[in-house]
């Protein structure tokens, strides 16, 4: 209830908006997911787990047959995709943490050795020889409650699990992406709240790639070293993410990269406790994010990124901008009548990018507020 009300607050002073007109996107939105096949991409097979974290987060129940299809398929799939993984664990840990955490150890396993050598991810692999624990039925109670428990204090875990670095697999490449790192962020803060200990060595190689990926445009090419240390009004000078790094991808920082980022290094302050508000790369990126704010609802994936961004970091908004407020009345505006949103597309390899499906959820999710704070999360920090 005190979310919903939050909720219906932070919309109150938009042309209307409010709760209801969230609550019957998201519906809409849901039957539209229900009608859809669970989409490939580049031998992600399916899109499972995207699918049951939207649907724990729009409240269907457990019980749902929809839900529970999802639930096994996730559930039982081998592990061998950053996002796929990632978002695996987080729904675990969402339903119950206590009661799933054997298998969210087996999610924290695979990331931790899947990281790059250089501290990023990438789409990842299969691993052989890792533990696979039964999960059973899903946690009716849990996802009944509420809007991904958030309602309620979410249950201590019961026992610590530590993981050790094991064997990376053999083709596992020396650099990923910032697309699938953010995502690894996501997995190894549910596993950290699930009571997984993190190899500090993978978070300290984490912290350095996002660090040493970042950029100013005016900055390309220049020695790190010889970087403005301030803008040159006095204060962070900002600095963001593109795909890759500024030495090897062309394009200029760009929201939803940088969105990520700074949602993915404020995890990791909070894994090793540390103030994130102080960091000097957080402010950088939080800088970049209000220098350049955008609401772009034909891109959700973006939209969700900029959600966990504002929410991780703890601000309801960027420079004079309500992230919120103006991103849900762009969202509920751009919904299709089918209850969709976005379109799909082909890239130039004739590959098909279901941006009508992902960005149904993408969306869904940036409406129901999906993250949990982390300063609220009661997982024992």
């Amino acid at each position: 209830m005190v979310r919903a009300l939050a909720v219906a607050a932070l919309l109150a002073a938009q042309d209307g908006t409010n709760e209801v007109q969230v609550n019957e996107a998201i519906e809409k939105g849901i039957a539209f997911l229900r009608r859809c096949p669970s989409p490939d991409f580049g031998g992600y097979e399916n899109s499972d787990e995207l699918f049951l974290w939207t649907f724990i987060h729009a409240r269907v129940p457990a019980t749902d047959p929809k839900f529970k299809e999802l639930f096994q398929n996730a559930t039982k799939s081998a592990l061998h995709r950053t996002y796929k993984v990632a978002l695996l664990a987080m729904s675990l840990e969402e339903m119950d943490r206590v009661r799933y955490q054997e298998k969210i150890a087996q999610c924290a396993q695979w990331l931790v050795d899947t990281q790059c050598t250089n501290g990023q991810w990438s789409y990842g692999a299969k691993l052989d020889g890792l533990k696979d624990p039964s999960v059973g039925e899903p946690a009716v109670k849990d996802v009944a409650s509420g809007p991904g428990g958030k309602d309620a204090k979410p249950k201590a875990p019961t026992k610590k699990i530590t993981i050790k670095k094991g064997s990376a697999p053999p083709l596992n490449p020396e650099t990923g992406d910032n697309s699938n790192s953010q995502y690894a962020a996501l997995g190894l803060r549910a596993c950290h709240d699930a009571g997984i200990v993190i190899p500090e060595s993978t978070l300290t190689a984490a912290v350095k790639s996002w660090k040493d990926s970042m950029f100013n445009e005016a900055d390309r090419g220049k020695p790190k070293d010889a970087k403005k240390a301030v803008a040159s009004g006095g204060g962070t000078a900002a600095e963001g993410w593109n795909y890759k790094t500024a030495a090897t991808d062309p394009r200029p920082p760009y929201p939803a990269m940088t969105a990520g980022g700074l949602g993915a290094l404020v995890i990791y302050a909070y894994i090793q406790k540390k103030d994130w508000k102080n960091d000097p790369a957080v402010q950088a990126a939080y800088k970049w994010l209000t220098d350049k704010f955008e609401i772009d609802a034909s891109n959700a994936y973006y939209m969700y990124a900029l959600e966990r961004a504002g929410i991780l970091y703890g601000t309801e908004t960027f420079g004079v901008h309500s992230w919120y407020r103006e991103g849900a009345y762009a969202i509920l505006k751009a919904q299709h009548p089918d209850g969709s949103w976005s379109e799909d597309a082909k890239d130039p390899n004739g590959l098909i990018w279901y941006g009508r499906t992902w960005d149904t959820c993408f969306s869904i999710l940036f409406l129901r507020r999906a993250t949990r704070p982390l300063v609220a999360s009661g997982s024992g920090r």
